[in-house]
């Protein structure tokens, strides 16, 4: 009979050393980096409409400063733009790691 040896680890070392890299630890408070995007974007986007509220009411009869009518609506799309992209790309770290035996090394 042999001896039991140390607990082999149940995940893949790559992907561990990998977890880590450019994604937030998983401890990290995301809800204070939520709410700081979700400000950013809410401002950005209360500008906008600003904007083209005050172009309406005040240069729109004499057809003035027609460029803040494009400026506003950059403005006004862009928290759509940057919060599609940001569900869409999902949580970093929420692919399951391959299985330990997976690779070009694994013994038969």
């Amino acid at each position: 009979m042999e001896a039991a040896g140390p607990a082999k680890p149940d995940h893949h070392p790559a992907a561990a050393a990998k977890e880590g890299a450019g994604c937030p630890r998983r401890s990290a408070p995301w809800s204070s980096w939520l709410s700081a995007a979700a400000a950013g974007l809410v401002a950005v986007g209360l500008g906008g409409a600003a904007l083209l509220v005050w172009w309406a009411l005040a240069f729109h009869p004499a057809n003035a400063r027609l460029w803040m009518v494009p400026a506003g609506l950059v403005l006004l799309g862009t928290p759509v733009l940057a919060w599609l992209s940001l569900l869409g790309s999902g949580p970093c770290g929420r692919q399951a790691a391959p299985p330990p035996d997976a690779g070009v090394y694994a013994s038969a």
